[in-house]
């Protein structure tokens, strides 16, 4: 989208705690055609995200550029997502967010699906992940349970695995709904990941979505390893 544009643009702070990011959102984008949505659902969060408002001369809210919302993520996100996709006849514009932050204690896994659903068209999703001791291999089976992938243990290269289950769990979701994720960062440390990938409607991309991922086969002897695409096309 171009946030240059007068239409204004919806950022959602999903899982935002004390509200730091969110008022980093508020300060640090140029412009006034920005609507950010705080929520959390637990009370002393939202207690310190409006402390923290007040403290940063915020503290009108609601506001036409800030509203603090407590309740589930999931809710928030899955009513977004039944939300028409196009305008109305009446003008109303689409209820999707153009930018949704996920950054939850743990795993955002049981976020991804609606987070898919709820992105406008061309959004940006921001995601942290920090149970690094299942995307790291410590517990695959953990891993796998959330993410539907099977992290290789003591690999060399858990930190860019990690990074692409990540990739691969929040692509297949998209596929369902006919979108397609275009992969814009990737940031892999010690203690958790986080990605931002752009996500399209795209019906068309769709049907190429098993050339994008694959198997790693690694040496149990050594440090070799071999990747196989899952599908490939004629010709």
């Amino acid at each position: 989208r171009n946030l240059t544009s007068q239409q204004p643009y919806k950022i959602l702070d999903a899982l935002a705690a004390s509200a730091l990011r969110s008022i980093r959102y508020h300060n640090e984008i140029p412009g006034t055609n920005k609507q950010i949505t705080i929520n959390d659902m637990d009370d002393a969060a939202i207690h310190q995200a409006r402390a923290n408002l007040k403290t940063n001369n915020l503290q009108s809210i609601p506001s036409p550029t800030i509203q603090l919302h407590r309740g589930d993520a999931n809710t928030l996100l899955y009513a977004a997502a039944t939300s028409p996709s196009l305008p109305t006849n009446d003008d109303t514009p689409s209820q999707k967010y153009d930018v949704i932050d996920l950054d939850p204690y743990g795993s955002a896994a049981p976020f991804l699906d609606g987070a898919v659903r709820a992105i406008s068209d061309g959004g940006l999703l921001c995601i942290t992940c920090t149970d690094m001791a299942a995307l790291s291999g410590s517990h695959p089976e953990t891993a796998y349970g959330r993410y539907g992938s099977m992290p290789i243990p003591k690999s060399r290269y858990f930190n860019e695995a990690a990074l692409r289950i990540l990739l691969y769990t929040t692509h297949v979701l998209a596929t369902r709904y006919g979108r397609r994720i275009r992969p814009v960062l990737s940031v892999g440390m010690a203690f958790y990941i986080r990605v931002f990938v752009e996500v399209y409607d795209d019906k068309a991309a769709v049907l190429d979505a098993s050339l994008k991922v694959g198997h790693v086969w690694q040496s149990a002897r050594c440090s070799s390893f071999y990747t196989a695409r899952v599908g490939a096309k004629k010709g």
